[in-house]
């Protein structure tokens, strides 16, 4: 495993320590399989955009830039916006949030195809 998708693993498990949850309760709770999560904690399989996107979804607190890059922190360090705020609020943060979806699985594909040809050239 390469020394990025290690520390992204870190982070992960750094994150299910946190909620205090066991691997199966973890899985359900991010919508994917318990043999993914053992595979990514015991460092037997990468982290791939499922499991990342999964958390971001889920648990909403913690930082996606932290947790794809490492940058920043554990936790979402600005202010949550009121619950009661405007239609228009709304749907620019639902804009925002499939632009950030997009761009992530964007940079997943790039990121996997540079490693297809690298493990090529190898």
């Amino acid at each position: 495993m390469k020394s990025e998708d290690k520390k992204r693993s870190e982070r992960i498990i750094k994150v299910f320590k946190d909620t205090e949850l066991n691997q199966k309760q973890f899985s359900k709770l991010i919508g994917v399989s318990q043999q993914l999560v053992s595979a990514v904690l015991n460092f037997t399989k990468k982290p791939n955009e499922t499991i990342l996107l999964g958390i971001i979804d889920n648990l909403k607190e913690i930082d996606p830039v932290w947790l794809f890059t490492g940058i920043g922190k554990l936790k979402k360090n600005y202010i949550q916006l009121d619950e009661n705020r405007s239609p228009i609020d709304y749907h620019v943060k639902n804009i925002v949030r499939k632009q950030f979806e997009d761009i992530s699985i964007g940079i997943f594909e790039k990121l996997s195809s540079i490693e297809e040809y690298v493990k090529k050239t190898n």
